[in-house]
């Protein structure tokens, strides 16, 4: 039973979107034209003065250290929706791609202005208060993405810890002492607690309505497959432990997905893997009225280039066969390109070759072919090629020190040691198979 509510009629609108990964470089390419377009876009959707506030739920940036075109571009977007929507209150979290510091760098000064920066798990208890369109007001808490050790829990006795953590420190735990949580669950536990306190506050105080902002993996959400994520479950959250709020606007999976009774993963508004390219991006116009359902409105995404895959021979894309007007290959000489090449046998730099024909081709594959090849050479079946490949994807792409140092600006030498012997157990269990 949620508490604090007269159920008058009255709504509070607002936009909510996430993992715009400012900077991104896709396939050797930047990004930037295609999301100046992208914010040129979600600018003209606030011109709408029903929305009182834009929520971004975290990954503003593709790196910690963003590059100077896609601060500049930020920078630019913020300007110039104030300059249009003065009374436009912008909420942005930390995602697990920002740098919290940097990011949250002159915060009180732009809390001024009516832009609140939240990239402290710490301060995820302050609401920023935002009326609505009859009088109504509804608090909202921005969670950033729970990095390990960004909250403790005070322990009225020893909390047994785990064996990776035990070797990682030799610190006795006392009861009383305020302890670093490292996991995900643990950190969301601690988090939703202090929340749950926090709303019910705001509640008994005569708030309206209550909304979170948080980066996170909900449990039994789908990923789109230009995630960071972890392999299995480990990072994943229930959310139903903030199921007391009226709204739970989510980022960190690049898909649009319900992922609770009253939670909403916006994804990404621009497609950053050629398997999301049949994926439907959209902003999120939220309204709420207290004591009713959310009412969520998925306002498509017109991207300045979108993305398509095309599977054929590479003479069928070559030669000037089936580029007559409205065949699938002209329709899409002006997209960004995926070509799956079905020869068995190789061509030699297709990218090249077919760029002429297609500008904006950014991938060629030729599966087909390598496995022919191997067949042909070492007399193996195109399966265990695959799974040669794999193992090969999971070691080459995984330079798992990098990751590290671009999460956390440090590689802990027991997480690589662990990663390694993780790998080390693929490798292993692969041969036995």
């Amino acid at each position: 039973m949620r508490e604090g509510r007269d159920h008058y009629v009255s709504m509070l609108s607002f936009v909510h979107t996430a993992d715009l990964h400012l900077g991104k470089v896709f396939h050797e390419h930047s990004l930037i034209e295609d999301q100046r377009y992208m914010l040129d876009g979600l600018r003209e959707v606030l011109e709408d003065a029903s929305h009182k506030a834009l929520l971004i739920a975290g990954d503003v940036y593709d790196r910690s250290i963003p590059s100077p075109d896609a601060v500049r571009l930020f920078s630019s977007f913020l300007g110039s929706l104030k300059a249009r929507r003065q009374d436009l209150e912008i909420l942005i979290l930390s995602g697990n791609h920002d740098s919290s510091s940097r990011l949250g760098f002159g915060k009180e000064l732009f809390a001024e202005l009516g832009i609140h920066l939240v990239t402290d798990p710490e301060d995820a208890t302050t609401p920023i208060i935002i009326p609505g369109s009859a009088g109504e007001q509804g608090a909202f808490f921005l969670l950033p993405f729970l990095n390990p050790g960004t909250l403790k829990a005070e322990l009225s006795a020893p909390m047994p810890q785990e064996p990776v953590e035990q070797k990682a420190s030799s610190i006795e735990v006392k009861a009383g002492e305020a302890v670093p949580l490292r996991s995900q669950g643990k950190l969301a536990q601690e988090a939703a607690a202090r929340l749950e306190a926090a709303r019910l506050k705001m509640c008994k105080a005569g708030i309206d309505l209550t909304v979170l902002g948080a980066h996170l993996f909900a449990l039994g959400s789908l990923e789109a497959g230009s995630e960071r994520v972890f392999w299995g479950t480990a990072e994943q959250v229930d959310i139903n432990w903030f199921s007391g709020f009226d709204y739970v606007a989510l980022g960190h999976l690049h898909r649009f997905q319900k992922a609770g009774a009253r939670a909403w993963y916006s994804g990404s508004p621009l497609a950053h893997a050629f398997e999301e390219a049949s994926h439907s991006k959209v902003f999120l116009s939220v309204s709420l009225e207290p004591g009713k359902e959310p009412r969520i409105n998925p306002l498509p995404v017109q991207p300045l280039r979108k993305l398509s895959i095309l599977t054929g021979s590479f003479t069928s894309f070559f030669q000037e066969t089936g580029f007559s007007s409205g065949s699938p290959y002209a329709q899409a000489a002006q997209d960004y390109l995926e070509i799956v090449l079905t020869d068995s046998s190789l061509v030699e730099n297709p990218l090249a070759l077919l760029r002429e024909r297609f500008p904006w081709i950014l991938s060629v594959k030729q599966e087909a072919a390598l496995a022919h090849q191997m067949v042909l050479v070492h007399g193996q079946s195109p399966a265990v090629w695959e799974g040669a490949a794999l193992r090969r994807t999971l070691i080459d792409a995984g330079d798992f020190k990098d990751f590290l140092m671009d999460i956390y600006g440090e590689a802990d030498a027991d997480k690589l040691a662990l990663f390694q012997e993780l790998l080390q157990a693929i490798e292993v269990e692969e041969q036995q198979a």
